[in-house]
This record gives structure tokens, C-alpha cells and sequence, in this order.
């Protein structure tokens, strides 16, 4: 395989999604990413749907193409193993609980000092300075912690996906490739620290944009929310006060909307696309008309004009719709539940998804690269590995002699294979 991080060596100290994600995408680009477990293995090894005692979806979908040595990191023995392989490391990826790295002696400080061209990239969940920095954290804590959960009526509700984690995967490998490119430069690596609540703010980008104190409606927001459940109001009352300070950024032509018979989705986000889509559905929309129009009350003009433009969409079907907004250019879609992804030609012919096949589990379909490379291709080459398949390999390549290995194996502190 030829692709762009081949050649290079990475050491992977990561549990759960952000840190093991960010270490598969390395692996899909050609390095040879080394993953240590405990001797259980990661904990996702036991989430979501399990198909042995240890093999699960939620390992499954994010170690593939990586050599996995399992080890008893309390072991000052086990803890001179990782050292020397950090030592031929380009890159190691960590996600120690707090303070963790420092009494193993794997933090940047003492990895550093014997291997100073390493890329040291660290997840924590808030960050290494502030009143909250030794504090564990997952990503549905930092959905709650910068209000990305959606309040409703009926409480916050976290959101399906890990969207934080994954973001903080994708921020990780982006700081990698470019400590990486910055080392080719300077011949010196550097320590990265990317946490989950960085992550959730990026993610929220456009919103905290929208809610800064120069959009004029925060400050009697934030007032109104520490009297309002102190008087009994209710959730909905109070996110119906938000709804009258807050500027509309949902306009009358963007969102979904049902049809006669399912769901349509239309981003009409800007003015030109908005003037289209409301000439297409037969719409009089005054303020698209006149740039000089004056609305009083922007929320309620806004709300009106979704009606209409609710209740004309809901007139045809989806098929129908499809054709005549494709036909006009104008962005358009239709509902689907992801099921409905793996019979999709154009996602296969893209190569977004691939099929792999694993040594218990069997085939299995799994999200590909997501970027596409023209001349050093990333790959899906290998499934998730079995814990501890690679021990023995891994362990030789550390400097251990196989008596040395041996012994190690009898006194249960790795977990190895026969031939692993």
C-alpha cells in the first residue's frame, strides 16, 4: 500500500471513539498504528451489539487496519515495553484519564525527552488549563455542558450520534498531518492537545455566532432563564421566550417539510435561492419582492410565510417536488433513514462505504476513508484486530527476546495469541 502516511509509526493509547477514530484514519492512510490495550481491551470492545466477549460493534467500527497488543500497563515492565516503542514513534495518540500519563511516565514531558521529533496528540475532555481540567468527560456531557443537546418540552434529549466525539477525531488528525508537515521543516515534533469541548464548539460554530452578545437578545435571554423556573414557568415558556428574542435563522424556505406522502428537505439558505424557490411554489413573498420592505415582527412574518410554504408542499408528492426543484437547480432532497444508504449506487460507486471481512465476525460493511487521495490513495485494508493479535509480533519489535516474551505471557500481564 502507497499511501500518505505509509512508512510512518504510530502508537496508539485510546479508548472509546475520538482518540482510536483519529488513529484509524492514520492506519487507512498506510501507518503501521500499534494499539495498547488493557488486557480486557478497550472498553468498546464491550459496546453496543456484541459478537463475542470481546469483539463489538462499537470497536468494530473504528480500529480497523491497526495491530493490537494487549498489556498490563501497571506493570513497571509493561510500562518500559511502551517507552521503547515510543522511542521509534512518529505519532502517538493518547487519551489518559487525568493525570494518568504522568504517573505511568508516558506524558509528552518524559516521552519527549528521549524521542524529540514525536507528534504528541492528546484528547482530553476540557482541555489542560482551567477549573476543569482534571474532569472526565463523554461526548454526551459536552452535548449538556455548551447546550448542544436540543431542550424540549420534555427536557434536553441527547443527540443520536457522537457528533463531538468524531469531531474531535477529524480535529486530531488534521493537527497531526500538520505537526507532521511542520516536523518535516523544523526536524522537531510537538505536543497537541484537542479536547471534546473545543470540539463541541466548533461544531457549533454558526450557533455561537448567533447567540454573541452583538445579536442584542442574550443578555435578556440569559436573565429571563435564572427567574423563570425559580417562578414555576415551565420548559416550554421559557423556550418560547427564547423563540421572541432570538433572530429567526430558520427562514420560510430551508428545512424539512412534509409532503403529500413523506418528508422533503430544502436549503434554500440564501436570498437569490429563497426569491426561486418561492416564485417555484407560487409564493408572494413581499420581503423577497422589495429589499426595502420593513417586517415588525420578523419571528411571526417568518412563521406565516413557513405556513404557506408548509401547506404547498404538502400539496404533492415527494417524487413530485424532486422533480421540479432538480429540474429548477434549486438544493432539494428527500427524507431516508440510513438503512436505505447501503442499497444506494451512487454512495458505492463513490467508494464511501466498503465490505471487510473479520476473522469472527465475517463480512461487515464499513464507512471508507473520507478523504480521496489521487496519488497515494488511502485504503480499507484490514478489519479491527482481535485483542492481542499482534502481542507477541509487537512485543519482539520492542526488543524482547521470546523468553522474555514467554515469561511475561505466564505471568498474566499481556495477552497475547499462540502465533499473535
Amino acid at each position: 500500500m502507497n499511501g500518505p502516511y505509509t512508512g510512518l509509526k504510530v502508537v496508539e493509547l485510546g479508548r472509546f471513539i475520538a482518540a482510536p477514530y483519529c488513529g484509524q484514519l492514520l492506519a487507512d492512510g498506510g501507518a503501521d498504528v500499534i494499539k495498547v490495550e488493557p488486557l480486557v481491551g478497550d472498553d468498546a470492545r464491550r459496546n453496543g451489539t456484541r459478537f463475542s466477549p470481546t469483539e463489538a460493534r462499537q470497536y468494530l467500527n473504528k480500529n480497523r487496519g491497526k495491530r493490537s497488543i494487549a498489556l498490563q500497563l501497571s506493570d513497571p515492565r509493561i510500562v518500559e515495553v511502551v517507552q521503547n516503542l515510543l522511542r521509534e514513534a512518529d505519532v502517538t495518540i493518547v487519551n489518559f484519564r487525568p493525570g494518568q500519563g504522568e504517573k505511568l511516565g508516558l506524558d509528552y514531558a518524559t516521552v519527549s525527552r528521549t524521542n524529540p521529533r514525536i507528534v504528541y496528540a492528546q484528547n482530553t475532555a476540557f482541555g489542560p488549563r482551567g477549573p476543569l481540567a482534571g474532569r472526565a468527560g463523554m461526548d454526551i456531557l459536552l452535548q449538556a455542558y455548551t447546550g448542544m443537546a436540543p431542550l424540549t418540552d420534555d427536557g434536553p434529549r441527547p443527540l443520536e450520534d457522537p457528533f463531538v466525539d468524531y469531531t474531535a477525531a477529524l480535529l486530531m488528525a488534521w493537527g497531526i498531518a500538520t505537526a507532521l508537515y511542520n516536523r518535516e521543516r523544523t526536524g522537531k515534533g510537538q505536543k497537541l492537545d484537542v479536547s471534546l469541548l473545543q470540539a463541541a464548539l466548533v461544531i457549533q460554530n454558526n450557533s455561537i455566532h448567533h447567540v454573541d452578545a452583538v445579536d442584542g437578545w442574550r443578555k435578556g435571554f440569559v436573565e429571563h432563564l435564572k427567574t423563570a423556573f425559580a417562578d414555576g414557568r415551565t420548559i416550554s415558556e421559557v423556550l418560547k421566550r427564547r423563540e421572541t428574542l432570538k433572530p429567526s435563522i430558520s427562514p420560510p424556505y430551508y428545512g424539512f417539510f412534509e409532503t403529500k406522502d413523506g418528508y422533503v428537505v430544502i436549503g434554500a439558505g440564501g436570498r437569490g435561492l429563497q426569491v426561486r424557490v418561492a416564485k417555484l411554489l407560487g409564493i408572494e413573498d413581499p420581503a423577497l419582492g422589495d429589499p426595502n420592505f420593513k417586517i415588525d415582527d420578523i419571528a411571526a412574518y417568518t412563521r406565516r410565510m413557513r405556513r404557506r410554504s408548509a401547506a404547498r408542499l404538502a400539496e404533492e408528492t415527494t417524487a413530485s417536488w424532486l422533480e421540479k426543484f432538480n429540474a429548477a437547480g434549486l438544493p432539494v432532497g428527500e427524507y431516508r433513514l440510513k438503512d436505505e444508504i447501503f442499497e444506494d449506487p451512487h454512495v458505492w460507486e463513490n467508494g464511501y462505504l466498503a465490505r471487510l471481512d473479520h476473522e469472527e465476525v465475517g463480512g461487515m460493511t464499513v464507512v471508507a476513508p473520507p478523504v480521496k487521495f489521487s496519488d497515494t490513495p488511502m485504503s480499507t485494508t484490514t478489519a479491527s484486530p482481535t485483542l492481542g493479535k499482534h502481542t507477541r509480533r509487537i512485543l519482539a519489535e520492542a526488543g524482547l527476546s521470546e523468553k522474555e516474551i514467554g515469561a511475561l505471557v505466564a505471568d498474566g500481564v499481556v495477552r497475547a495469541k499462540p502465533s499473535g
